[in-house]
């Protein structure tokens, strides 16, 4: 088993197919008992483990120019109609509060107040839409850029309108980001790759562009703001981990958070 676990990356699978045979064969009475079962469990997958360790660490995160380019891309895309003003400010919102796609998707616009220019995040999308509790249940208070706050307040005066069209009254509960689904229903929440994919269509139309995922913006905004100077405990914060050990697997070289890491990555680019 410890050969396998050198060739194959998926050695988790082929040992819980192992075990299952035992457990099988102990159940069938053909063994007394599986005493195969803390011997396997203690093999490491060190094949999965080299390729994590092989991977280079700019591939986890965008530079300031790579960042710089997706911007540009998803700004051409909007003047040209590329892309809905929607998409643009999901885009936005998602790098600025470095949060997680999900949590973007959840975001109701009783969670937002621009005249505070503050964004609660309190909860997530699972992935058949149903709102569920942010990761480690927190609830965290972000103070929001005069920028992000702007595309908010136009996107709700055009999501108002949008919305009158089919008799749809926008309220504090409404969601901020929704669509059309493939069966015609009006304002539905997203599904869980929307966002993934507006980013690869923005990247076929611009192939130069290095490739990018909602969950790399993160990476890159917890990356840039570490290059900048900020310190790790205040990264972890504005990324609402429990602690910094999760944060470094992020950082690659209600609490309210003043910055999100999005933001201070963003302000080092206008440098």
């Amino acid at each position: 088993m410890t050969q396998k676990a050198d060739q194959y990356a998926n050695f988790k699978v082929i040992r819980s197919y192992v075990n299952s045979i035992f457990d099988w064969a102990e159940e069938l009475e053909y063994i007394e008992t599986n005493r195969l079962s803390k011997t396997i469990s203690r093999i490491k997958a060190t094949k999965k483990i080299k390729l994590q360790e092989s991977k280079k660490d700019e591939d986890l995160y965008l530079s300031q120019e790579e960042l710089q380019a997706w911007f540009t891309a998803f700004e051409k895309d909007l003047e040209t109609e590329k892309i809905l003003f929607k998409d643009y400010v999901l885009f936005y919102t998602t790098f600025f509060l470095g949060d997680r796609k999900s949590e973007s998707y959840a975001l109701q616009w009783k969670h937002i107040n621009t005249s505070e220019q503050e964004i609660q995040l309190v909860q997530a999308l699972d992935k058949y839409k149903n709102p569920k509790s942010t990761k480690g249940n927190k609830k965290t208070t972000f103070r929001i850029p005069s920028e992000l706050t702007d595309l908010l307040q136009e996107w709700k005066k055009q999501q108002k309108i949008e919305l009158t069209k089919f008799n749809i009254i926008q309220t504090p509960e409404q969601y901020v980001f929704t669509y059309i689904d493939t069966k015609g229903n009006v304002n539905s929440c997203l599904h869980a790759d929307y966002l993934n994919n507006k980013m690869k269509s923005v990247k076929r139309r611009h192939p130069e562009l290095a490739h990018a995922t909602p969950h790399k913006l993160r990476h890159t905004g917890a990356t840039l703001a570490k290059q900048a100077g900020t310190s790790m405990e205040a990264i972890s914060e504005a990324l609402t981990h429990s602690d910094t050990i999760t944060t470094k697997t992020y950082v690659n070289t209600s609490n309210v958070i003043p910055m999100a890491v999005g933001e201070i990555a963003f302000r080092n680019l206008k440098k």
